[in-house]
């Protein structure tokens, strides 16, 4: 991580935690977290194209929980962990420091987590010595896939040239579409169980504050409930503030805690927005990941083309269709879900079947842009020596896609 990321993290946190009751401070200081924040893309590198995407949006998310923190909630009033036997805002300075620093972005022991979206830690999992255990077997399990993946993106001559995914055919252009999120899928999980595996094996966390980061794949049999439950949910709370969203709660106050969950349920079309919001945020999100390539890009020499003038491709916003259709995809199937119920039919497991066949053609298929995007806006960021080296990219580990 670069050091102006870090300061402007460290900015937004003691700024929260002065807890100012002048919007103005607030907005000063958001602003100069956000500035940092981009700043940041201009000059980190990460030495591979697949790392400089993934730190894009890790800056992205970043600037979008600064506005969370420092513009639309008070957290030292608004959020309250299990743990706490006082209001956050009644500690000194410095503990309010190290509270806000220790918020879940999934919410996992905090007031704000939604009850189905992040799964619970199985029961015969809840000792130390069987929770290290099974996060040891998952590492191993999804390290082992990771690597399979980087093989398999390595030696497929595909991904070292400005060929088309699906020229190799349906089958593999399918499997060439998926190996990119299903690398992230892998990746995610093998460092996420070791972080989980240090945590609880030195009596740092208990088990249950270590779910595993991606819901059950048998609960994706529509778009809604792969975003939903399946897909991690790290960015949840975030990306659902913006938008229309329910009255704030204040979780030390009497009356919420009556009604600690507030289950009163949307009309649809205030849901819709705010599911369309979240995806223009993931879009932001990502598109700064294409901002970071493309600074790399315009870093690279000019190909020299006899006496005509060039300029360098532009790849900001290749990321935004796929996020974009999402939206698209869930209102299409709400509308056959209604016609389904009005005509009877209940879900059995065929209609599982025909959901999860859905949902595997609508992801791939507008995923299709996204991957390809990102595999030329990689190339162009790192392209390949052109000294009669090796074409294929199985020893090109710095061109970015297999690194």
């Amino acid at each position: 991580m670069g050091v102006l990321f870090i300061v402007s993290q460290c900015l937004t946190l003691a700024v929260a935690a002065l807890n100012l009751k002048s919007t103005f401070w607030h907005a000063l200081g958001c602003s100069l977290a956000v500035m940092l924040t981009a700043g940041d893309m201009v000059i980190s590198r990460n030495g591979a194209g697949y790392f400089d995407y993934s730190f894009g949006g890790t800056l992205g998310a970043a600037m979008l929980d600064t506005i969370r923190f420092l513009l639309l909630t008070r957290p030292l009033e608004e959020y309250r962990h299990e743990s706490d036997k006082v209001p956050a805002y009644q500690l000194p300075y410095i503990q309010r420091f190290f509270w806000l620093m220790s918020i879940s972005q999934r919410g996992i022991g905090w007031s704000f987590k939604a009850d189905h979206s992040v799964p619970l830690v199985e029961p015969h999992h809840l000792t130390r010595k069987a929770f290290v255990t099974s996060r040891l077997r998952r590492i191993f399990i999804y390290y082992a896939l990771f690597e399979a993946i980087q093989l398999y993106i390595r030696c497929n001559p595909v991904f070292s040239s400005q060929a088309p995914l699906f020229s190799q055919g349906y089958f593999l252009g399918w499997l060439n579409i998926m190996a990119i999120p299903w690398r992230f899928y892998a990746g995610l999980n093998w460092i996420h169980s070791l972080l989980a595996m240090i945590a609880v094996g030195t009596t740092l966390h208990e088990p249950r504050s270590w779910p595993v980061p991606f819901g059950q794949l048998r609960d994706a049999y529509t778009i809604r409930r792969f975003w939903g439950r399946t897909w991690h949910q790290f960015s949840r709370y975030t990306l659902t503030l913006f938008g229309p969203h329910r009255h704030k709660r204040r979780p030390w106050d009497h009356a919420s805690s009556s009604d600690p969950k507030g289950k009163e349920r949307d009309p649809w079309i205030k849901s819709y927005i705010r599911l369309c919001n979240a995806f223009a945020c993931s879009a932001f999100m990502h598109t700064c990941g294409d901002v970071v390539l493309q600074f790399k890009i315009w870093e690279n020499a000019l190909p020299v083309v006899s006496s005509q003038k060039t300029n360098h491709p532009n790849v900001i916003g290749f990321s935004v269709p796929f996020f974009m259709l999402q939206p698209i995809g869930v209102l299409i199937e709400d509308a056959v879900v209604e016609v389904g119920k009005r005509i009877g039919l209940k879900k059995r497991g065929w209609v599982k079947v025909v959901g999860y066949l859905w949902v595997l053609l609508w992801i791939s298929y507008s995923a299709h842009l996204w991957t390809q995007g990102m595999k030329n806006a990689i190339l162009l960021a790192y392209p390949l020596p052109t000294d009669g080296g090796a074409k294929d990219g199985i020893s090109q580990p710095r061109s970015g896609l297999g690194s």
